[in-house]
């Protein structure tokens, strides 16, 4: 389970008027995970077993005497599985922002996933259960090509717009474009949110939607892909939240399409949210499930399960999975 975290520790050095803040948060969890013999996640061969995990997100930001805010963000994890003091940097980032908006280029959410809600209400779970499944519907084409991705967004009031670009480092495709849009209002106490998403791009053989890839394979390479997305999501302020997303794979092969809801629910210090997704590839289907619960001890602790389960046609597998365990936030 990943989370954007805020920061427990900062150094701050000033010079003028310009301020320099690097700061520091931390992630751990630990657990049990297990599932059927043939899951993808962490309980391989469907045993049981111990997981835990670390992540330490590093920030530092500084503005100009003009105003203009930049910055930079890493997370150093340890690795899953066996290795021990095994530790790896990913989700790097660089930004500038200012009047004109905001500039991003890393490992970072494209356009279309930056204004595309594809589940709301979901409190997590350590063996991330909730998103493994066959249904589950996450980057979009982010990760196609490097996973390396600029984009610029703008804010307005409510609105928000986005375009963004990963580029084919190999020449033998075209780039991959895409432009987002999203809407968040309040109206008598009903929160609405709308997102509209279009991203244009060629398959580079490595890739495929959600988590298609790891069911099936990835899609070939070479192919002309444009995928269009609409998102629906809303808050009723009493604790209940919903969301439904939907999206349009066209390509030179096979349409296919994607349909997830999504709700969530939260009273005192317990959350539950619960999803389902399901791929439409031409008649035949790969879907799933998965529900997640949290209760927040307080100070960053958390107890988390979960449970997650998959079906796909013409496929035979047992792919559920399950894990209870702890996070703590620093």
């Amino acid at each position: 389970m990943k989370q954007i975290l805020l920061a427990t520790t900062a150094l701050v050095m000033t010079a003028g008027v310009a301020a320099a803040e690097i700061s520091f948060s931390g992630y751990a969890e630990m657990g049990v995970v297990g599932g059927g013999d043939d899951n993808i996640n962490f309980a391989s061969n469907g045993e049981t077993q111990f997981h835990n995990d670390f992540d330490l997100k590093v920030t530092a930001t500084s503005e100009t005497d003009t105003g203009l805010a930049f910055g930079v963000s890493v997370e150093i994890s340890k690795d899953e599985g066996r290795s021990n003091g095994n530790f790896s940097a990913d989700n790097e980032a660089a930004f500038i922002s200012g009047a004109f908006g905001t500039l991003t280029m890393g490992e970072i959410d494209g356009a279309v996933d930056w204004a595309i809600t594809e589940n709301v209400g979901n409190p997590g779970s350590i063996g991330d259960d909730e998103t493994m499944h066959a249904g589950y519907m996450g980057a979009f084409g982010d990760g196609n090509y490097d996973n390396q991705i600029a984009r610029y967004d703008y804010s307005f009031g409510d609105f928000g717009v986005a375009i963004s670009a990963e580029l084919d480092d190999s020449g033998e495709n075209d780039d991959g474009y895409a432009v987002g849009m999203k809407y968040r209002g309040d109206f008598a106490g009903f929160g609405l949110g709308l997102g509209l998403g279009y991203q244009s791009m060629t398959t580079s053989g490595n890739w495929a939607p959600g988590n298609l890839g790891d069911f099936l394979g990835a899609l070939p390479g070479g192919v002309d892909m444009d995928i269009y997305s609409v998102s629906l999501t809303g808050d009723f302020n009493n604790g209940f939240v919903a969301g439904v997303a939907y999206t349009k794979f066209n390509n030179d092969i096979e349409d296919f399409e994607h349909l997830g809801v999504s709700a969530g629910y939260t009273i005192g210090a317990f959350q539950v949210g619960a999803n389902y997704g399901e791929f439409d590839l031409d008649g035949d289907k790969a879907k799933g499930y998965g529900i997640a619960a949290a209760y927040d001890l307080g100070g960053g602790l958390k107890l988390h399960g979960g449970y997650g389960d998959s079906d796909i046609d013409g496929v035979d597998g047992d792919f559920e999975t399950y894990s209870v365990g702890v996070s703590m936030s620093f």
